[in-house]
């Protein structure tokens, strides 16, 4: 449970992209914020269970990372990063379940159990915007309103 908790946090520390970094019209090098927003991904979606809007909102972040500028080399250490996210991510999930007989009812750090954060307006209106994407309803920018040069990206 902790170590899931960690690697979303220790995506963190990665420097953050701006645009104020670029000359205007030079792609794009850093993917911080797409690095940040796919690990935190596993643990906001999938360590409560809700391993379908995981795996859409990733497939949002990656959509979203190929149409913004970014140089090849950039968009090579996204994907090999989010790639060995992915990996260490499934991991400790599947040790957090053989631990713990199952996913808990609330991960460390959080202040609500999976139930309650699910059960949330919020969470709810991020789960109606992937489910309107993957049906075809909604675009990629409801669901990653975010710019390219963002110093944050959050569901």
């Amino acid at each position: 449970m902790r170590g899931l908790w960690f690697l979303a946090l220790a995506s963190l520390a990665i420097p953050a992209a701006h645009a104020a970094d670029t000359p205007q019209g030079a792609p794009l090098e850093r993917t911080a914020a797409f690095d940040k927003a796919y690990a935190a991904s596993f643990y906001e979606f999938d360590g409560c269970g809700d391993n379908v809007a995981g795996r859409l909102y990733r497939n949002a972040l990656t959509a979203k990372l190929k149409q913004c500028p970014f140089s090849p080399e950039a968009r090579k250490r996204f994907q090999a990063r989010a790639a060995a996210q992915a990996e260490q991510s499934r991991a400790m999930l599947a040790r957090m379940i053989e631990d713990n007989g199952g996913l808990p009812m609330r991960l460390e750090g959080m202040t609500r159990t999976c139930h309650e954060q699910m059960d949330s307006p919020d969470y709810r209106a991020v789960r109606e915007r992937l489910e309107s994407l993957a049906t075809g309803k909604a675009t990629l920018d409801s669901v990653v309103p975010q710019g390219c040069d963002a110093a944050e990206i959050s569901p």
